[in-house]
Formats: C-alpha cells, sequence, structure tokens
C-alpha cells in the first residue's frame, strides 16, 4: 500500500484543553498529584483499557474457536458439487474466461522459454490441467529440500525487519529525550536511563548485524542449492513438457468448446473436468483473499505503534492501543496459519506495502491526527471485508468464514470503536482545516488502495471465483466505510467514494 503523504507531513502536537473546556469524551485537567499522576495528566472518561479488556476473554483464550482439523479442499469440493444448477452457472461463466486467459498464456510462455523451473510457477500451471496432475509430480518433489531453507529465510528475514523497527523506534525516542519502560514512555530523567537507552540501542544494532549476516550466508546457500537442482530440474522438466503441452491444449480446447456452444458440457466427463478446473480456480482464489486479510491485518499495525510513544500523558490509551497491537498480531498469526496449515501457501506481503506502511508510521508520528483518522480508514475497511467473507453466501469455506466472521464481529468492532473514540477525545476540531485535511487523505488512501483494482487484477478475480464481482464488494465496503466516517464528522456518501477510487 503506497500513500504519498508529502502534503501532509506538517508536525503537530495533540491538542491540550484548558480545564475550563469540557469535551464530550474527555474530562478536565487533574492537577492533583495525590494519586501519584503528574498535574498535566488527562484522565480519559472513556476508559479504553477496560473496554478492550471485558472482550479479551470471549474469544482468543479458546484454544476450540476454529475447527482446524477439517480439509479446505474437501469443504470446497462438496460446496461446489451441491450448488444449485443456477448458481454453478453463474460461478462457472465467470470462472471460464478467467482459467481459459491463464492457459493461454501458460501454453505462450512454455513454447517459448519451456516449463520454468520455480515451484510457484509449476502449481500455477498445474492449477490449468483438470486432473493429471503426475507429470509435474517428481519436479515438484525434487524441490521439497528447499521448503526448509526458504523457511528459515523467511523467519531471519522476519527478524531483521522486527529488530530494525525497534532500532527505529528507540532511536527516536533518544532523539525526542523519552524512555520506555514497558508500554509507558516518559522524559528521561537520569543519566543511567540514558545510558540503558544508548546500551540497547547499541546492543540493537549488534544482533541487527548478526541477523543480516546469517541471512547473507542462508541465501548465498540457498543459490547454490538452486543452481545444483537446476541441472537435475532441466533435465526432468524436458522429458514431461510435451505431455504438459498437450494437457494444457486439452483443457483450452475444452473451455474453447464451451465458449463457442455457449452452453456448459453435458457430457459427465466433460463436466467433471471443467468443475475440476473451476475447483482448483476457487482454492487460488481463497489463497489470494486469505493473504488480502493477512495483509489488511499486517498494515493496521503501523499506525497505531505510534501511540506507544507520543500518549505519554494517557496511559489508559496507552494499555488499550497495546490491547489492539496484541489482537492484531493475533490475528495476522491465525491468517498466517490458516495459508501454510490449510493451503499449502505462502503468505505474500509486497515491498511496495512494506515501504507504505512505514511512511504510514512517520506521518502518524509526526501528525497524529492524521495517523489516527488513516486508523480510522484502515480498521473500517478491514472490518467490512472480513465481514462480508463472514457471509456463508460469499464464502462457502466454514473454516475461513468462521475465522472472518468471529474477528469481524468480536475484535474489530471494539477496534473501530477504539480508533473513533480516540479520535474524538483528543482531535476533532470541526474546522473547515480538519474537514480538509480528512478529506485529501481519504481521496489520497482509497485512490492508493483501491486505484490499481482493474478486472483483471488477481485479487478481484479471486472474489470472482466465488462468484462475487467487484461491484457487490465494494459496495459493502464502501457502505460500511461512509458510515464509519460519519462517526469522526466526514461525511461521505458511498457513491462518492467509488468516484474516489475511480469506479
Amino acid at each position: 500500500m503506497y500513500i504519498g503523504f508529502a502534503t501532509l507531513l506538517i508536525p503537530a502536537s495533540p491538542k491540550i484543553p484548558s480545564p475550563d473546556v469540557k469535551l464530550p469524551f474527555l474530562s478536565t485537567r487533574n492537577t492533583t498529584v495525590s494519586q501519584g499522576r503528574p498535574d498535566y495528566y488527562l484522565t480519559p472518561t472513556h476508559d479504553f483499557t477496560q473496554y478492550t479488556r471485558d472482550c479479551a476473554e470471549k474469544y482468543w483464550n479458546r484454544d476450540t474457536a476454529f475447527d482446524w482439523s477439517q480439509s479446505v479442499e474437501e469443504n470446497l469440493n462438496t460446496h461446489l458439487e451441491e450448488l444449485s444448477q443456477e448458481d454453478f452457472e453463474k460461478i462457472a461463466w465467470l470462472v471460464l474466461p478467467m482459467v481459459n486467459d491463464s492457459i493461454t498464456e501458460h501454453i505462450a510462455q512454455i513454447q517459448a522459454n519451456g516449463l520454468p523451473l520455480e515451484e510457484d510457477a509449476l502449481k500455477s500451471i498445474l492449477e490449468c490441467i483438470p486432473f493429471g496432475e503426475e507429470s509435474l509430480e517428481r519436479s515438484l518433489e525434487l524441490q521439497e529440500p528447499l521448503k526448509d531453507l526458504r523457511q528459515v529465510i523467511a523467519q531471519l528475514s522476519d527478524r531483521a525487519e522486527i529488530l530494525r523497527g525497534e532500532l527505529v523506534d528507540l532511536e527516536e525516542q533518544q532523539r525526542l529525550g523519552y524512555f520506555r519502560e514497558g508500554i509507558k514512555v516518559k522524559e528521561i530523567s537520569s543519566e543511567d536511563e540514558r545510558k540503558k537507552q544508548a546500551d540497547t540501542i547499541a546492543m540493537l544494532k549488534q544482533d541487527i548485524e548478526q541477523v543480516r549476516e546469517e541471512l547473507r550466508q542462508k541465501r548465498m546457500q540457498y543459490r547454490t542449492d538452486v543452481e545444483n537442482l537446476k541441472i537435475t530440474l532441466k533435465a526432468e522438466l524436458s522429458v514431461v513438457q510435451e505431455q504438459v503441452l498437450s494437457q494444457l491444449r486439452g483443457a483450452q480446447n475444452l473451455l474453447q468448446h464451451i465458449l463457442n456452444g455457449g452452453r456448459l458440457p453435458l457430457e459427465k466427463e466433460r463436466l467433471a473436468q471443467f468443475k475440476s478446473l473451476i475447483f482448483k480456480r476457487q482454492l487460488r482464489g481463497l489463497k489470494d483473499i486469505a493473504n488480502h486479510a493477512l495483509v489488511v491485518e499486517q498494515s493496521a499495525i503501523a499506525p497505531l505503534s505510534m501511540g506507544l510513544i507520543h500518549y505519554k500523558r494517557h496511559r489508559e490509551i496507552q494499555e488499550a492501543m497495546t490491547t489492539f497491537l496484541n489482537d492484531e498480531a493475533k490475528h495476522s498469526a491465525t491468517f498466517r496459519r490458516f495459508l501454510v496449515e490449510k493451503l499449502g501457501a505462502k503468505e505474500y506481503i509486497s515491498a511496495l506495502l512494506i515501504k507504505g506502511a512505514n511512511r504510514y508510521m512517520w506521518v502518524a508520528r509526526l501528525m497524529p491526527s492524521a495517523g489516527f483518522f488513516l486508523a480510522v480508514i484502515v480498521e473500517a475497511i478491514g472490518a467490512a471485508y472480513l465481514e462480508f467473507f463472514g457471509e456463508e453466501k460469499y464464502m462457502p469455506d466454514p473454516l475461513f468464514r468462521s475465522i472472518s466472521h468471529t474477528i469481524s464481529t468480536q475484535d474489530e468492532t471494539r477496534h473501530l470503536d477504539l480508533c473513533v473514540g480516540i479520535y474524538n477525545e483528543l482531535y476533532r476540531t470541526g474546522t473547515n482545516w480538519e474537514r480538509n485535511r480528512n478529506r485529501k487523505v481519504l481521496k489520497v488512501m482509497m485512490k492508493s488502495v483501491y486505484g490499481d483494482k482493474t478486472e483483471d487484477h488477481h485479487l478481484i478475480q479471486a472474489f470472482r471465483a466465488f462468484g462475487v464481482d467487484s461491484e457487490t464488494l465494494y459496495g459493502h465496503i464502501m457502505t460500511r466505510l461512509s458510515e464509519q466516517l460519519a462517526r469522526v464528522s466526514l461525511y461521505v456518501s458511498p457513491q462518492e467514494l467509488r468516484r474516489f477510487i475511480g469506479s
């Protein structure tokens, strides 16, 4: 998610109301020190900490919340077989052109360059072959030893990114003269704290160098192993290339026959082959939908991280945001488990998204009011997305549906309340500047997130594989987003939101 906020990088500080002004969500200034608080401490009338804790035990501490024993493939296959003729035809005519285009593309690439060596590329070809996967099974088996090494590299990359994020936070605290103890951030009050902070930063830099060196060595080993494997793979793939091309052409002929005739096959064998292609396209679509859910959860973390530094005067809010961040981490872990354990897929979060999230966090640090407004947008979009796929008519897999429904109803609702409450309590002014700024932020955000989602985008195609057109999904998301924006006094109709993204 790339967010161009060059025009928004204007330092701003949280406004502190005068003792004589009462805000809807905020009590007056506490001038006593008998409770162990400094005289500038603000006590929110809305107890965000308790609000999040009240829901903590409802779901996440129950290990049996989701039935992880079920097979996603069996779920999708059973649903496909039990569809009514009308529903099946609706999905079939949406999926058919996508699979046909993919087959045509694969045939052209193989004829020009031969079979690819990469595992993901081979799996993509298999998705276009009904049954008869034996031709590429041996090639995929040869790549099994690389999986463990890829996993180690992924873990080291994650570790390096986590350490780098911690270092950025600590260096920012050092620059501002803050010191963090647990979830609390205060001004540095002693030389010991300053030294402890400097030592921690030095240790972090050393850890980062060690992880980077280990990562460099593992990547070198991976490249060496890949080069050694290429020789064996090329020989293996050259033997089966014509067989794979023949299978792809057979699938292409089947789809062309259906397209030219304008009706689905009646012959049992041809119908079974066609259903196999639809099933595989739905399985691929579910991978993309689940990965997008993971991306949404990950991107929601960035604008909240800055709260642990900025809200030293609002300790209840600091604690609430920590709970919020922990929830997002649990959501990410749940979707990651679904991807890896149930779909055998690797998560993908683009470098562009990571770059955008980092910029997002810096905007939130320099301009907290814009940061929290962005948090409202991100949470509203994420909640609407999960709410949509928590409904049976849009998501046939019970496991993913239950995950989406549980998170959207038990967590995302209170997260939205938290973001809206904090924004209204600390930053809402009702001025023209605020409305114009928020409207500009909203337009840039919507264009950034949805501006590239044309009909051939992989995510749009994933929805279509389940019979969901983009109009239906976008209509739901825009309606929910419009409702949430009204809670922070920005009134934008769903139709106008659609114009922002150019659809």
